[in-house]
Formats: structure tokens, sequence, C-alpha cells
């Protein structure tokens, strides 16, 4: 018995170790969902008019890209509208792109003649 060896050879991954390392990763996701939901709840909570004021500073304040698009994220403003946005937009003297967003609000800045 001296010569025989328990451990699996190097290489090889045992079904336990695959086992735990499922756990690991679905308690992961599940933690990160919790955080995900806690957070969206507690925003849900924020007074429209607040939200209102922190988009219409957000597109004061908000540094430009490449393209001169300001880009906002619409998750971080749960009910305030696109119609909503584009007006507020409106009266900051930006216009919404429309086309090729990928989901985000995209705001140019009018150009006056």
């Amino acid at each position: 018995m001296a010569g025989v060896s328990l451990a699996a050879p190097p290489g090889v991954v045992g079904p336990g170790a695959l086992g735990w390392t499922g756990a690991g990763v679905a308690a992961l996701v599940f933690v990160n969902l919790l955080i995900a939901w806690g957070s969206r709840r507690r925003r849900g909570k924020v007074p429209l008019g607040r939200l209102r004021e922190e988009l219409r500073g957000e597109l004061r304040s908000g540094a430009p890209n490449v393209r001169g698009h300001i880009r906002v994220d619409p998750a971080r403003y749960p009910g305030i509208s696109v119609v909503e946005a584009e007006a507020i937009a409106g009266q900051e003297g930006l216009s919404r792109q429309t086309q090729g967003t990928k989901g985000m609000w995209l705001f140019l800045r009018q150009v006056s003649d």
C-alpha cells in the first residue's frame, strides 16, 4: 500500500471540483442580481422632479465624446420617457440623435445660424 496514491493524475479535474466551481459561479451571479435589483429599487424611489433635475444637470455638465455627443444612460433615469428627455434636452439647446445609439441617449448641441 505504500505506492498507492488516492489523488487524481495531473491534468484531470474531479467531478467534485467541477461541482464546487459551478456552485461558486452560481452564488456570484445570484449576489450580482441581488445588488442590481436593490440599486434599481432604490433608484426607483427617487422623486421624478429630482430625476429631471439630475438629467438637466448631466446635460449641462456632460463632457461630449469625440463626435460631440453627450452620452446618457436611460437606465439611470427610470420614469423619464424619451419624449420628456428630448424636451429637457431641447430646453438646454440640445437635440437627440436617434439612429445607431445602441440603447443610449445621445444628445448633440444645436448649431444656431
